[in-house]
């Protein structure tokens, strides 16, 4: 086998799709990895990558939007002490 048909031979970073590959087919993880066959499935892969970029996004959101709610729950609280404080004229 020459080096400069091998696919990623030189590269040392498994990524987590490649371990699944491996534990579904050991087989197609090392024609993949080590002699550069396509898989045949590439739509299917590119599509399952679409769905998990898209996940991430919604992850991401979720996220920032329970920050922002933290933030009006601290802005709330304080505008209610402010409020009992005024209530009660001491300030």
């Amino acid at each position: 086998m020459s080096t400069s048909t091998a696919k990623n031979v030189s590269n040392d970073t498994i990524r987590a799709s490649e371990i699944g590959e491996y534990v579904h087919c050991h087989r197609a993880w090392w024609l993949g990895r080590v002699h550069g066959v396509e898989n045949k499935n590439r739509a299917w892969m590119d599509a399952g990558t679409e769905r998990h970029r898209a996940h991430g996004q919604r992850v991401w959101r979720a996220r920032m939007m329970r920050y922002g709610a933290w933030l009006l729950v601290a802005i709330a609280v304080g505008a209610g002490v402010v409020l009992v404080l005024r209530v009660l004229n001491l300030i």
